[in-house]
């Protein structure tokens, strides 16, 4: 017991050194401890280029074995200052050797040059566009959003190098760029693209953290963004992920600009206000401490988006909330992501309706899609009606759980609400092309999510020509399902019949809905309106939704708003390295 005391009594005196220690060195070196960090991560050892021209003399001892250099800690600096040199930057991944750094066979040709222009004194030009992605083989529309933006910045000058920093540890960049090929259509300059490896993408996964998932993330994105920065600085830091906790470690870690673009708030005011408006919040002591929980998270939140320079969002109603959260970063825009409406979009060849009289619900199989409500609500327009409306509900399964909910679905679909089967069916798992097809033959596309940040579903609804009903809030109401002048090729401030591109419904499940200020129908009373278009309305509201995704939505109106973000970062790297001179 003793020994036990005596053990504690040193750590509580080594913590208080610790607590001491660190007031003295915020309040006196701070300036000093940062120079020597940005130091250390920036600048290679002195005699890094000694040890890489001995390498170079010394040669492979065969054809098979690759020449590699190890700098330990500073393996990070000296790979930054390579690829700034190599004829192939992409030589200088880490997915092999590590931390050892394998000199690529074309620079130990080019031999002499190549050791000149390791000189940390010379100016190459180049800049490195550091992505921070963890997920970035997964696939979906946030990959799609990165490697549009991978794409543009790589068109936008021969000097732009990008590193991509990537927990995908069982696969190889050479697969990762096969893959964007084949699902984005992408066209990739591979050899300015490096991909750092980070091997603790563990710690900002949802399944680490069962229990505090927010905070754990939190936490698990610091320590991979410093492991991204240790393995190679970049001059520019851009997360296309949403994890901005370490924004604060990499912008006093390396002074570089920090860009962003977020999908959807990590903590937002509606969660907060949902919080609150349960009935039982007031008597409820879990809820209580879940919402200070989440109070001093957003207060966290707010301190990490003050060390942003220009914040991308992708919807207005991301736009809204991060502009109310970072107020002080000062830049915030909206930049729509790529949607490839382009490859959507058919016209038609004569002017009649000649689509299916079916319904379409594309959207993953999760309980927040609210497919139960859509069910509710075409039983009864089916029963009350008569109508012969087919309903089609399509979507992904991520696992288990999903499918237990696929499984519900069908049993109050076709049980409780006795549904006939010749009127509905369910699709798991569809491919993107039978998907195109169902798009293209039926009359209405369906989106009944509450606060969807965008809605990309309802984009794909909109380009393919359906009459959209969607839930009135967020992406769907403020961005996509907007009033649009056909004539003068643009968004309009008020609706009505005459520009109108789709429908919208509340519901009383809403967690913001009022009674009193309902404006809006039930999506049960939208469906009766909507069966009851004649050809000719169906025809100038399908042609309206088209033209406006198009104008708004297309990958090459991505690729210009995006080509305006790299000059604006651009500028303020070079105000930056001017500040640092002077």
């Amino acid at each position: 017991m003793e020994s036990c005391w005596l053990t504690m009594e040193s750590y509580q005196a080594a913590l208080v050194v610790c607590i001491v220690s660190g007031l003295i060195l915020a309040v006196a070196g701070y300036g000093n401890v940062r120079r020597l960090a940005c130091e250390f991560l920036l600048k290679p050892p002195k005699r890094f280029r000694d040890d890489i021209c001995e390498a170079l003399l010394r040669g492979p001892e065969n054809d098979q074995k690759p020449v590699l250099v190890d700098f330990g800690w500073r393996h990070g600096a000296v790979r930054r200052q390579m690829l700034l040199a190599s004829a192939k930057a992409s030589a200088y991944s880490n997915e092999r050797h590590g931390s050892k750094i394998h000199i690529s066979p074309d620079d130990i040709a080019r031999g002499r040059s190549f050791a000149d222009a390791l000189d940390v004194h010379r100016r190459s030009g180049r800049i490195l566009f550091g992505f921070f992605h963890p997920f970035c083989n997964a696939g979906g529309g946030g990959e799609k959003v990165l490697w549009k933006a991978v794409e543009t910045t790589l068109k936008q000058s021969l000097n732009n190098i990008v590193v991509v920093y990537t927990g995908d540890c069982d696969t190889t960049g050479a697969r990762i760029l096969s893959n964007v090929e084949h699902r984005f259509g992408s066209q990739l300059d591979s050899e300015r693209i490096v991909f750092i490896f980070l091997r603790h993408r563990k710690w900002v996964e949802s399944r680490t953290w069962p229990r505090m998932t927010l905070l754990g993330q939190a936490l698990g994105s610091i320590v991979l963004s410093i492991e991204a920065a240790l393995c190679c600085p970049p001059d520019v830091w851009c997360d296309t992920m949403g994890y901005p906790f370490g924004y604060p470690f990499v912008s006093w870690l390396c002074r570089i600009p920090i860009i962003t673009y977020t999908h959807y708030p990590v903590v937002s005011i509606d969660m907060l206000d949902k919080l609150r408006m349960m009935p039982e919040f007031r008597n409820s002591p879990t809820l209580w401490a879940k919402f200070l929980y989440w109070r001093i998270f957003m207060r966290c939140y707010t301190f990490a988006g003050s060390f942003v320079d220009l914040a991308v969002t992708n919807s207005t109603w991301t736009y809204n909330h991060i502009n109310a959260i970072w107020s002080r970063t000062g830049n915030v825009s909206i930049i729509y992501p790529p949607c490839s409406t382009e490859n959507l979009v058919i016209e038609n060849a004569h002017d009649m309706w000649d689509r299916k009289h079916q319904a379409v619900v594309i959207a993953q199989f999760r309980p927040e899609k609210r497919h139960a409500l859509i069910l509710r609500s075409f039983s009864n327009f089916v029963k009350k009606t008569g109508s012969n409306m087919k309903l089609l509900m399509l979507g992904s399964t991520r696992g288990q759980e999903d499918r237990d909910y696929v499984k519900k679905l069908e049993q109050l679909a076709y049980s409780e609400l006795a549904i006939p089967k010749e009127s509905l069916e369910f699709i798991t798992d569809c491919k993107y092309e039978k998907m195109k097809k169902y798009l293209q033959e039926s009359s209405f596309g369906i989106n009944a999510m509450w606060n969807e940040h965008f809605g990309i579903a309802v984009v794909e609804y909109a380009a393919s020509g359906l009459i959209t009903l969607a839930h009135a809030s967020a992406g769907p109401l403020l961005d996509i399902i907007v009033p649009w002048d056909i004539e003068g090729d643009k968004q309009l401030e008020r609706g009505s019949d005459k520009n109108r591109t789709g429908f919208f419904f509340k519901d009383r499940s809403d967690p913001d809905f009022c009674k009193i200020t309902a404006e809006f129908p039930t999506l049960e009373e939208l469906f009766v309106r909507a069966d009851q278009l004649t050809d000719e309305e169906r025809l100038a509201i399908s042609q309206r939704a088209k033209r406006c995704v198009l104008h708004k939505f297309s990958d090459l109106k991505f690729s210009e708003d995006w080509a305006q973000v790299v000059d604006r970062t651009i500028q303020l790297l070079h105000t930056l390295r001017n500040d640092k001179v002077e």
